[in-house]
């Protein structure tokens, strides 16, 4: 009789052996090679296309945007483009982003840019996928990138084109400087009429002009640089008068 007792006890103790292993393949290891989902930013793209991918957390992220708007200011909205692709590529993003402020905003006033990045997998860990938005000055005077912002300058001097907009954004860089502790690298450009040594000088002229109206606004001189680069380095044609107008500016890279 205890022989007996023993083997039932025995088998039981294998039942619940066997029930317990078929619990713990079911419920752990059926899940130990489940490929988990990953989770992305507000905006990003799927490698394969241009089309962008907004998630649960973009409306919250585009109303943030949206609520630094200032007046006079433009939403530059720079579109990524990716090893094998072209600036064409990073400029249809930028469009298609754009379509999702129309309603708020109206296209005059969105500016579009691309900028290129490497790897288009690795800038899915970017919170926006590498697309970046920034309110902008953008005038016939005051032409603010994403990176950096040009200053036009009349022919032949070394006088702003226009006071106005001019002074309205040196007060707003001196007050970043100022609040920011950053420096600033001021670099003056000029057209191509006259020979090469005049235009140097010309340009370093119109660099130190904006020094100095920073200076009076309160920023350190140390931490303000400057540079000439005459005329060897123009962002458009020298062959019309709005060509030249482009190339006569001064660069400002905070």
């Amino acid at each position: 009789m205890k022989k007996l007792l023993a083997f039932l006890t025995f088998l039981l103790f294998l039942l619940l052996v066997w029930f317990a292993w078929n619990w713990y393949k079911e419920t752990v290891l059926c899940c130990t090679d489940t490929v988990v989902e990953t989770k992305y930013g507000p905006l990003h793209y799927d490698c394969s296309s241009d089309e962008p991918i907004t998630s649960d957390a973009w409306a919250q992220k585009k109303s943030e945007i949206l609520s630094a708007k200032a007046e006079g200011k433009k939403l530059l909205i720079i579109g990524p483009y990716f090893d094998g692709e072209n600036k064409d590529s990073g400029l249809k993003r930028a469009e298609k982003v754009e379509a999702l402020f129309i309603g708020p905003l109206t296209d005059a006033d969105i500016e579009l840019g691309a900028k290129q990045f490497s790897d288009c997998e690795a800038a899915k860990k970017d919170a926006l996928g590498k697309t970046q938005f920034k309110w902008v000055v953008r005038n016939a005077n005051v032409v603010e990138h994403h990176d950096k912002t040009y200053i036009y300058f009349a022919y032949d001097t070394d006088k702003e084109i226009d006071q106005v907009h001019v002074v309205h954004y040196l007060d707003n860089l001196a007050n970043e400087l100022k609040s920011s502790g950053a420096s600033v690298q001021l670099t003056g450009h000029t057209d191509a009429d006259g020979d090469d040594a005049y235009n140097m000088e010309l340009g370093m002229k119109r660099a130190n002009r904006v020094k100095a109206d920073l200076i009076k606004r309160g920023v350190s001189e140390d931490k303000i640089s400057v540079d000439s680069k005459g005329k060897r380095e123009p962002i458009d044609t020298n062959g019309t008068p709005e060509g030249k107008q482009k190339n006569r500016r001064v660069e400002i890279k905070i």
